[in-house]
């Protein structure tokens, strides 16, 4: 089937942005040029503004795409899980793995940054938690909106359920915070499980 115009576009895009990730990682965001990711995509400078302003139109769609990939592979691990509580741990974990997996990815991208202008490291970090947070919380409402079409489980208003996936989501926060970046020698699968048991209590009585 020949591609439309609009899949060109997108297949490009993606072309431009997994490049520009391939060199934040290398030099930083701040020193990436236009000219740098013309050359890392083979195309001119001029084709890249057709799909983007400037370099922060692409840094902010750079985000976006670490966000969805997130996302996607979270969703991923979920997907293969039938039961609310096995699916709440899925994602409690999955969400620590992708954590750590793009760690060193944003640690890269961001080191000249934090030496040259902390505040716009501060910003930028800002935005992508934001974006995090928001696909995180698409998520854990889809587990938890699935709690109303089985029997045992409590239905949940909107304003629960929202509260409920923001418990889960800062709760794993502050676990992997603690654990792994302030060491602490609690085991990670222990305390996730019984932030999985409690949640599960809670949505049955």
């Amino acid at each position: 089937m020949a591609l439309t115009q609009a899949n060109t576009d997108e297949l490009v895009q993606e072309e431009i942005l997994r490049a520009a990730l391939r060199l934040y990682q290398k030099l930083g965001p701040d020193k990436v040029t236009m000219d740098d990711l013309a050359k890392a995509t083979g195309r001119s400078r001029t084709s890249l503004y057709y799909y983007y302003k400037n370099r922060d139109e692409i840094f902010l769609a750079v985000l976006d795409t670490l966000a969805r990939d997130v996302a996607t592979e979270i969703r991923r691990v979920v997907s293969n899980v039938t039961k609310i509580s096995d699916k709440i741990y899925a994602f409690c974990m999955a969400k620590l793995k992708t954590s750590q997996d793009w760690k060193p990815v944003l640690n890269a991208m961001w080191a000249s940054v934090d030496a040259g202008d902390p505040l716009k490291h501060s910003i930028r970090w800002d935005a992508l938690h934001k974006k995090l947070v928001y696909q995180e919380a698409m998520i854990l409402n889809e587990i938890l909106a699935a709690t109303a079409h089985q029997r045992g489980f409590r239905t949940l208003s909107a304003g629960e359920q929202d509260t409920l996936a923001f418990i889960i989501s800062s709760g794993i926060r502050g676990l992997r915070r603690e654990i792994y970046d302030q060491n602490d020698p609690h085991d990670i699968k222990e305390a996730v499980q019984l932030l999985t048991d409690m949640i599960v209590k809670w949505l049955k009585t």
